[in-house]
């Protein structure tokens, strides 16, 4: 089975029983909405039936799950615990039948999610729906909507979303709550706001009130990627620092939502926001904010390589409560000329122990971000049994299918490499390295003609026409400067080099296309190459 995440613990008989939908599904009162799963296949007239019950013994979203002689049962902590597991039941579901399994399972961390907090262009709506359905699919339970440059969301902060945008951000929140997942809406005010002035709290709290009538109950206040001291006289004298005044601002905001709604959740993305606690910024902040807002952070760095559990606690012990992790995987918008197809490595169960969440900052390609966070959702979920690679391969297959799989595999394998993102140097390099050793030109062609095939063979494998849109520029670039390898290697076998022309066309490939492929190790490889022959 090709689980995505990985349940606990699964028994599964090799018997499969024909399946196609139940004739009755009951369960406990106001709990419909978490077998909307199970209910869209349709109502089967046959033997099947399902029933859902409570138990509040089994641990947080932890569910039990039995398929036995055309019975479903499911046992579960709260309606999103066995929404969660319709989502296992629909893996099982080949279209036809069902295995008769039993199914044990519950996440590793509690909250695992998104946060669509990139710079440059923003998703579109239908993107943002398609994500929230597939972060729902794979058990993933909080989004955070936090675009930089929607234009409301940071500079016009005080300004209210105009009808349009407002009806669209009420569907996602719509959305959202179909699929069981915590729609959090932040606003990042810190450019331009008077702390201080009580008139600047009454104008963040009538946008965020807008919002809070839309059904969402979940904030957070960004006051990231701002000048790093008090920037108004009236704020100088009022705070004595730049984290007494987020933590003031954090506590009236905190407050505010309480009074309101006691189960508001208010979320801090700090000024520093990635280090290992020692700036004073962070001790404050820490000391002053309330016991109830989370903090965020994103490990030591920006992008963090790793985050080890050490780090983690170091944090924690700063701002006296769990870090609330913003993951810089797989964002590309510092290097958008790159793609990150990987998996997520670098975190591991000891770190989880140490948050309160983790969400990831994916590409503004949100399509494309699915490989990586597909990967995260299984590792957020059940970290203990967390393979990256495997992990890597079902991620590919929910996206692509079964039978695309292995050429968008092959695909993702030439697109793991940014600044600060290292991974094993591509196998096109272990040819150069081979050829600049033997000189046999033919393995080396053999390996450039592969990746010349790859963009065609992916476009004819691959029916998502919204993915394949995203990749274009890294499938033309591949195509094309794997086409002039090939051209470079024929000009050698034939003693017949044009330095010029290979160099005008390598140079035109790279002014009409800055997408960069395999590390760059081709174009390295042919600059190189005809310097040398020309030097020799």
């Amino acid at each position: 089975m090709n689980w995505l995440p990985v349940p606990r613990t699964v028994e599964v008989s090799s018997e499969r029983l024909p399946f196609a939908g139940c004739h009755a599904i009951k369960t406990p009162a106001g709990w419909e909405s978490a077998v909307a799963p199970l209910r869209a296949l349709g109502e089967a007239f046959g033997g099947w039936t399902a029933f859902v019950e409570h138990d509040a013994s089994l641990p947080r979203e932890g569910y039990r799950l039995t398929v036995e002689n055309a019975r479903i049962t499911i046992h579960a902590e709260s309606p999103r615990a066995a929404f969660y597991a319709c989502q296992t039941l629909l893996q099982a579901w080949d279209g036809k039948s069902l295995p008769q399994m039993t199914v044990d399972d519950h996440p590793t961390l509690e909250w695992r999610g998104v946060v669509e907090g990139f710079y440059g262009v923003p998703w579109t709506h239908t993107a943002r729906l398609r994500m929230l359905d597939f972060m729902g699919a794979h058990k993933m339970n909080i989004y955070l909507y936090a675009p930089k440059d929607d234009p409301y969301h940071r500079e016009r902060w005080r300004e209210p979303y105009p009808h349009a945008d407002a009806q669209r951000l009420k569907e996602l929140v719509q959305r959202a709550q179909s699929q069981f997942i915590e729609f959090v809406f932040c606003i990042s005010p810190g450019l331009s706001m008077v702390y201080s002035d009580p008139a600047e709290f009454e104008r963040l709290v009538a946008k965020i009130e807008a919002v809070r009538q839309m059904g969402v109950r979940s904030f957070g206040l960004l006051v990231d990627d701002i000048p790093e001291e008090l920037q108004h006289e009236a704020d100088k004298k009022a705070y004595q620092s730049l984290a007494h005044a987020h933590a003031d601002l954090a506590n009236r905001l905190h407050q505010w939502l309480r009074e309101r709604d006691a189960d508001s959740w208010l979320i801090v993305c700090p000024t520093f926001y990635h280090n290992l606690g020692e700036p004073p910024y962070v001790k404050e902040l820490g000391e002053r904010t309330a016991a109830g807002v989370s903090i965020m952070w994103t490990g030591a760095k920006v992008v963090s390589r790793a985050i080890p559990h050490e780090d983690a606690e170091l944090f924690k012990l700063a701002i006296r409560r769990k870090p609330f992790v913003w993951d810089n995987y797989p964002v590309n918008d510092y290097e958008p000329s790159r793609l990150l197809l990987g998996p997520i490595t670098g975190r591991d169960a000891e770190t989880l122990r140490r948050l309160e969440a983790l969400v990831s900052n994916p590409m503004n390609q949100a399509e494309a971000s699915k490989v990586a966070l597909g990967t995260y959702a299984d590792f957020l979920w059940n970290a203990e049994a967390y393979d990256p690679q495997r992990s890597w391969r079902a991620s590919i297959a929910h996206l692509v299918g079964a039978d695309a799989a292995p050429v968008m595999l092959e695909f993702c394998q030439q697109n793991l490499w940014t600044r600060h993102w290292k991974e094993e140097p591509p196998a096109v390099e272990r040819a150069i390295e081979e050829w600049q050793t033997t000189g046999d030109n033919d393995a080396l062609r053999e390996a450039f003609q592969n990746l010349y095939t790859l963009p065609r063979r992916l476009k004819q494998a691959v029916h998502d026409p919204e993915l394949i849109e995203e990749m274009e520029p890294w499938l033309l670039r591949l195509e094309q400067i794997t086409e002039l390898a090939l051209e470079l290697l024929d000009q050698i076998d034939e003693d017949d080099l044009r330095p010029r022309q290979i160099l005008a066309r390598l140079e035109a490939i790279r002014e009409t296309n800055d997408a960069v492929v395999c590390d760059g190790w081709i174009e390295r490889w042919i600059r190189e190459t005809v310097e040398e022959l020309t030097e020799g």
